[in-house]
């Protein structure tokens, strides 16, 4: 059937006086507009400063049970009973090292040393948090040596750290540039790391440049000077809505992470663009078939609602499924991410459209919309994909599910690492102060793990440690919270698999001989973290997948095409993931955190399976009038151009993410933005259609083929 005759078709929704909600529409897009407006003002005190309110200290990554949170918890306690700082306090150390490239330290070399020393030691009480640098220690080489400065400030705030690392190395600039030449010097230590991988106006940045990013995708798909601005003010009103509700929750005690909040920016404003663009393509398309604006906006509500509802609800609930999370940062971006997209669904249903309407119809100028006027609906570059796929639909899905397993053979070349300093983007002076200190000093001297004996299992506790192969140091420190401390430097790379089986061994020997002794440190932190996002995987990756089924069931009223969608959706994934990690390779980063797997998994399985939904919805509409073939064809073309215009937005925004001077975070952005460009440009155009079509009209089992 031509497409002119199919657009005759279409059922209209008549337009009379008795139109409850076009009447409503008219009448209430002013108040709504205000209200939306006063919402915006007074909200920005707290959307504003989220930033103030997250949480990256090691216990916001771990259950309270895990041994290196209990001696995250005790320390804490005990630098809180210092009236020094305020809040939750942290300590961490700034390592100082200097080090001679060709032979053994000189004597001018120890005085340079020694001057720098002195010049960190006058910043105490100028700098704040900062403390009195350590006694040198020289390598055991005479090639190198290094003192520790103790920072202390508020815990998860990089702001401390950060200020305190860049007074440091300003202090120590002027001694080593006077310094004879072979010998280098660097600050690091987990103060500079914290200081290398935080940005004071970091999320400022992040939402400027997804703020540019949209515009610009915006005009192009619009190609109006107005019309790509009332979406983008949707966007910005969900995100300051979504910020300031995530404020309140981590007041209430959710823990809230910089990278939950980083996430949250994009997530609302792709979300946000998604929802407006879909909104404002079935919109566009009642205009040309109602007289009035509410009245076309009536039907485009009454189309697109339940979709977005259901896109929304599918994010919403893979969202909540994190609540089952052991990570507290993990469980508290479960709410901090509901909220965003709640967030954005009522803004682009009732913010946006309030715009559209106050604007009228020349929010579409120069190509307005006319009533009566004809209008090609459907895309012609995906009308005429669907074609090719409708030819041969069984080959076509048999080829993309190779080529996508092809890609998931990229997971090989996945490895876990959570040593800190490979979170560090570039070659900062961290990493370089790392290298100098693996050079010259053992393997765990800048990562030492901390060793807390309960009273009278001191001795025990000790001679357990000294006895543990790859142990190279015990040495004691300051009691902390009524327990013995203990400082144990590893031998090997605290974080690499000897690390790991040391600090197994070490505790199944401490349990023996000294009972109640906890082992924690940064070591210590990631060996937990490993286990603990293990377990989380296990049992959210399977919740999250059926909530999705049982939410796509509802929409679709079937149970075949719902299996058909997640299982793409799921394989997606796994493609997805491969082709990061080789790009992850490609670009010179050493691995993946354990804790952001389930991350990308959220994101592209929550959102990729939107445009499913937004694809199968329009499918469906269509299937009930044309039947399958010729309602899966009119479905993509129709919604073709939108879906696609939506998932460059997704993409884009999570792209931003890779300016973050984090690894962890640009791989999280890389990974989706991916994700989303395979499964809209390959999945959602090729698979999907293709598997619908070989399948047949059993796809809508247990409903049979209804047509009016």
């Amino acid at each position: 059937m031509p497409p002119a005759q199919i657009n005759r078709k279409r059922r209209r929704t008549p337009e009379t006086h008795g139109d409850r909600l076009a009447t409503a529409l008219r009448r209430l897009r002013w108040p709504v507009l205000i209200v939306w407006i006063l919402a915006i003002v007074a909200l920005n005190g707290l959307s504003s400063s989220l930033s103030k309110a997250t949480n990256d200290g090691a216990a916001a990554y771990l259950p309270a049970s895990a041994a290196s949170t209990k001696v995250v918890l005790l320390e804490e306690a005990a630098a809180r009973a210092d009236a020094r700082t305020g809040g939750q306090p942290e300590t961490d150390a700034a390592i100082v090292v200097f080090a001679r490239d060709n032979g053994r330290l000189t004597m001018a070399d120890q005085a340079a040393v020694a001057s720098a020393r002195g010049a960190v030691a006058g910043l105490v009480g100028h700098v704040a948090g900062l403390t009195a640098p350590g006694a040198p220690q020289q390598s055991a080489d005479g090639k190198a040596v290094a003192f520790t400065v103790n920072i202390t400030g508020q815990a998860g705030s990089g702001t401390t750290d950060r200020d305190a690392v860049r007074a440091i190395r300003d202090a120590i600039a002027g001694p080593a540039a006077r310094a004879p030449a072979g010998l280098a010097g660097a600050v690091t230590g987990s103060a500079a790391v914290n200081a290398d991988t935080s940005a004071g106006n970091q999320q400022s940045v992040l939402l400027l440049t997804a703020l540019i990013i949209v515009a610009v995708i915006l005009l192009l798909v619009y190609r109006s000077p107005i019309l790509w601005l009332l979406p983008l003010l949707g966007a910005i009103a969900a995100i300051v809505v979504a910020q300031a509700s995530a404020h309140g929750l981590a007041n209430a005690g959710l823990t809230v992470s910089t990278l939950s909040a980083d996430i949250l920016i994009v997530l609302v404003f792709g979300a946000a663009s998604d929802y407006a663009l879909l909104l404002v393509h079935r919109y566009r398309e009642e205009l040309r078939h109602h007289t009035t604006t509410e009245g076309a906006m009536a039907t485009a509500l009454r189309a697109t609602l339940p979709t977005l509802a259901a896109s929304a609800a599918t994010v919403t609930c893979a969202m909540l499924c994190l609540l089952i999370a052991d990570s507290a940062s993990l469980h508290g971006l479960g709410p901090v991410g509901a909220v965003g997209i709640v967030a954005a669904l009522l803004a682009q249903a009732t913010f946006l459209p309030a715009l559209l309407l106050v604007v009228g119809r020349a929010a579409f100028w120069p190509r307005i919309p006319r009533a009566g006027a004809a209008g090609r609906e459907e895309s012609r570059i995906w009308s005429g994909v669907g074609t090719r796929v409708a030819r041969h639909p069984a080959a076509t899905a048999l080829v993309v599910i190779v080529a996508l397993g092809a890609a998931c053979a990229g997971l090989a070349s996945l490895h876990i690492d959570n040593n800190p300093t490979d979170n560090v983007k570039g070659n900062a002076g961290s990493v370089v102060g790392q290298r100098l200190l693996t050079a010259h000093f053992p393997a765990g001297e800048s990562d030492p793990l901390v060793l807390l004996a309960p009273p009278g299992q001191a001795a025990a506790a000790a001679a357990a440690a000294r006895a543990t192969p790859s142990v190279g140091a015990v040495g004691p420190g300051a009691p902390v919270g009524g327990y013995d401390r203990y400082a144990v430097t590893l031998s090997v790379d605290p974080f690499g698999a000897a690390g790991t089986s040391a600090i197994v061994d070490l505790r199944q020997r401490l349990s023996q001989d000294a009972p109640g002794a906890l082992v924690g440190g940064n070591p210590a932190i990631a060996y937990d973290e490993t286990q603990t996002a293990g377990r989380d995987d296990i049992i959210i990756v399977p919740l999250v997948l059926a909530v999705i089924l049982v939410v796509i069931a509802l929409l679709l009223q079937a149970i075949v095409a719902p299996v058909v969608l997640v299982l793409t959706t799921a394989l997606s994934f796994a493609a997805s993931f491969g082709l990061a990690s080789l790009l992850w390779h490609g670009l010179g980063y050493s691995g993946v955190q354990s804790v952001l797997p389930i991350y990308i998994f959220i994101f592209l399985v929550a959102l990729g399976v939107d445009y499913n939904i937004f694809l199968s919805a329009r499918i469906r509409e269509e299937s009930r009038r044309l039947g399958l073939h010729r309602g899966t064809l009119r479905g993509l073309g129709v919604t073709g151009g939108v879906i696609t215009a939506a998932g460059l937005v997704l993409a884009g925004t999570f792209a931003a993410l890779t300016q973050i001077p984090q690894v962890s975070i640009a791989e999280v952005g890389t990974a989706v933005a991916l994700g989303v460009l395979l499964d809209t440009l390959v999945v959602r155009t090729v698979l999907v259609p293709a598997s619908l079509l070989a399948i047949g009209e059993r796809v809508w089992w247990p409903h049979r083929r209804h047509t009016s």
